[in-house]
């Protein structure tokens, strides 16, 4: 007898480009490659036209989807069209969720709902947090927005008991009598999944795969998820071994995988458990301090840039809010989301003081993207979060504000002047004029 897995991807890439027309022209990229267009050709274009998206469970990311509509719209319209059936929602752009305000939480998933019902009509049922980040603030605003469940690691969970998670579905008590659920995925399966060579699918599934089948309770689904780059960009060749994989070696061992919108759990058998509060599946030393300061996910690289760094774009997403609440007044946020995907995807159509305003306001949120403080070099993804923080300010120009857009830039730009990066050499300030210069 058989047993269902899900097998997930996690398809992301950050916006490598700024959409104000003044700075469209400006790359991002230490080499000027556009990375997001060379991942395309060797993985997202051969895992969508194989037909691996109808055999997987996947989330992607709004701000990677817009990209391909622009890079390759067939291959972008194959993976709106299977996001019905198979994907699962996000919040449309890669902050650390429980590093925001309620307000921006709210705004971010808000958008990242509204464009999935845009393209598959449904609302999405589970979610899949930036870096698996999470707070309890953050999954009642998931509930907010309709959520049933959310995707996580084991060990962001903890059992009832005081136990850690045995990798099933566990029920998420919240107050006022309100409940979501984890959806943890095997750690195990998932890492190996991601990290060992992709040559031989039916040895992957005999010597990795089955024995946590056997070591796993029958009544209980297996869940692995991992980025979809492993098939293609990481690894050569791997979207061929994903679909030899899904179509015959967990077949061979009694796992036939299967959409995790589609799993039939009896929830009056679900453990139930709580979240280990600002958790993530990338970084073990609790806190979030990856994306904030400094630990070992570092390894021993000089990473005192990262907490100033957070700090600026901090400073500058607040000030926006500021701003937007004076402005347009208290509920500012869902007129926010509300136009997210329209003036972020179509720049053109920012042409009123207020939506200015919101595309200021969209930028900022940008340059809290993750990947800056994820990596040890701030020259990785550091200049995606500058070039969208220097967009904030040229929007709030665009809205008349111009003494309000001077004076955010001069203490912003003092900020970022007091960022020493690890050579020595450079400034966060530095490294902004130089792209600007271009």
């Amino acid at each position: 007898m058989g047993r269902e897995i899900v097998v997930g991807l996690h398809f992301y890439q950050p916006p490598r480009e700024a959409t104000h027309p003044t700075l469209s022209t400006i790359s991002t990229d230490p080499q000027d490659k556009n990375w997001t267009a060379i991942i395309e050709k060797q993985c997202y274009e051969p895992l969508a036209h194989g037909g691996i998206l109808n055999k997987v469970s996947f989330d992607i990311y709004q701000s990677l989807l817009l990209q391909l509509e622009k890079i390759n719209p067939e291959t972008a319209a194959i993976y709106q069209k299977t996001m019905k059936e198979n994907g699962i929602g996000e919040a449309f752009i890669h902050p650390i969720l429980p590093d925001l305000s309620l307000s921006d939480k709210s705004i971010v998933i808000s958008a990242g709902v509204g464009r999935f019902k845009d393209i598959t009509g449904v609302n999405p049922k589970i979610f899949w947090p930036p870096e698996t980040a999470i707070d309890t603030e953050t999954l009642n605003v998931l509930i907010d927005n309709g959520y049933e469940g959310f995707v996580c690691a084991p060990e962001q969970i903890i059992q009832a008991n005081g136990s850690a998670s045995d990798n099933q579905p566990t029920i998420i008590n919240l107050e006022r009598g309100r409940q979501i659920i984890a959806y943890p995925f095997d750690r195990a399966i998932s890492r190996n999944l991601a990290f060992d060579q992709k040559q031989n699918a039916d040895f992957f599934a005999h010597s990795f795969v089955k024995p946590r089948n056997e070591n796993t309770p029958q009544n209980q689904v297996i869940i692995a998820w991992t980025d979809a780059e492993t098939f293609g960009h990481h690894f050569q060749n791997g979207d061929k071994f994903l679909h030899y994989l899904l179509d015959s070696s967990l077949p061979s061992i009694g796992l036939y995988p299967v959409s995790i919108n589609n799993l039939q759990l009896d929830i009056s058998k679900l453990p139930k458990g709580m979240i280990r509060e600002r958790s993530a599946w990338s970084c073990p030393h609790g806190n979030l301090i990856r994306w904030n300061g400094s630990c070992d996910c570092g390894w021993g690289q000089d990473t005192s840039w990262k907490e100033p760094f957070i700090s600026a774009m901090n400073y500058l997403n607040n000030e926006v809010s500021s701003v937007l609440q004076a402005e347009i007044g208290r509920g500012y946020e869902s007129i926010v989301s509300a136009n997210f995907y329209e003036l972020y995807a179509h720049p053109e159509k920012v042409n009123t003081p207020e939506k200015a305003l919101i595309a200021a306001k969209i930028s900022s949120l940008i340059a809290k993207t993750s990947c800056a403080t994820f990596f040890s070099s701030p020259e990785v993804s550091g200049k995606i979060n500058l070039l969208y923080a220097y967009q904030s300010l040229l929007y709030l120009k665009d809205a008349g504000l111009i003494a309000t857009s001077s004076n955010t830039e001069k203490i912003l730009f003092e900020k970022l002047a007091a960022i020493q990066y690890p050579n020595g050499e450079k400034t966060a300030l530095t490294t902004l004029k130089k792209m600007l210069a271009r």
